[in-house]
């Protein structure tokens, strides 16, 4: 088996590995902060997935894609200590909604410091900065309220990561493939440690360093806009179907086994992402330029 290969490297690889680093937490930390620890595995799969193939420079990140990855690293440490120490979900969720806005300030070469500062900036600092990033961080705050609801979070995970990886291949936007494909991959790995019955909590770890890391993501393409908004904005939609989603497969007498409703669930919120990914390839003339940051 060559590990190399792209699709073993951006499938098969973060899966297993989710699962094996999950199954391993879990039983060095115990069933209580092994469980709360376990979605580390998530971040873990991804950098790991991204080294093999295309590869990870020794030196400090440099490339979007390489800042991308490491900060989804830091994701995971950082909710591994949370998990760790505090074990409170508002600073988990507060580091969500600061998550895009890290990711968008680092991709872009700001100096923060020079802001603060008051000094002069060779690239000025955009206020549309702080627009992308609030946005994006209520969406992650969004994410973080369904983060106890059986496992519909890491399901919308999986759905954005693989939308925004699908429209960077389509679109020529190297590292939203390469980030988005084996983080959906990582978050399937996740799902099946968890299906068809929940055994391990979503935490911080997975909810910062995974889906947070998502929406950073999807807030760094809209930013440098290589991909158009609306397009983006209806993959991130998922998150808006989801409780009209939820309420429909839990009152579906189809889909009211365990075993079938993240499948159910999964299905219906990646429609407004399937609708974009036409769009990009068919009709792309037909997307309109709303906005240009």
């Amino acid at each position: 088996m060559n590990l190399t290969d792209p699709l073993i490297a951006t499938l098969a690889v973060p899966v297993l590995l989710t699962v094996a680093v999950a199954i391993l937490l879990r039983l060095i930390g115990g069933a209580g902060t092994g469980a709360r620890i376990a979605a580390f595995g998530i971040p873990v799969a991804l950098v790991v997935s991204v080294a093999i193939a295309p590869g990870l420079a020794p030196t400090p990140p440099v490339t979007v894609m390489e800042k991308l990855v490491w900060l989804a690293v830091g994701g995971g440490l950082l909710g591994l200590l949370i998990e760790m120490v505090t074990q409170t979900r508002f600073i988990a969720a507060m580091s969500g909604f600061l998550w895009p806005f890290l990711a968008v300030v680092w991709t872009s070469g700001i100096d923060v410091s020079a802001v603060i500062s008051g000094e002069s900036l060779a690239h000025p600092f955009p206020y549309r900065v702080f627009e992308v990033s609030a946005v994006a961080g209520l969406i992650a705050g969004r994410l973080h309220q369904i983060g106890e609801v059986e496992l519909n979070a890491p399901v919308a995970v999986i759905v954005i990561a693989a939308g925004l990886g699908i429209l960077g291949l389509v679109s020529g936007v190297g590292y939203a493939a390469t980030i988005g494909l084996p983080l959906a991959a990582a978050g399937l790995g996740w799902v099946i440690c968890n299906w068809p019955n929940r055994r391990l909590p979503f935490g911080a770890p997975g909810e910062i360093g995974g889906g947070a890391f998502a929406i950073a993501l999807a807030a760094v393409m809209i930013y440098q806009a290589r991909v158009p908004v609306v397009l983006v904005v209806l993959v991130l939609s998922a998150l808006a179907v989801e409780p009209l989603a939820r309420r429909f497969v839990a009152t579906n007498a189809l889909t009211k086994s365990e075993a079938i409703r993240p499948i159910a669930l999964a299905a219906i919120i990646a429609l407004p992402a399937a609708l974009a990914v036409v769009l990009a390839v068919f009709a792309p003339a037909l997307v309109p330029v709303i906005y240009r940051p």
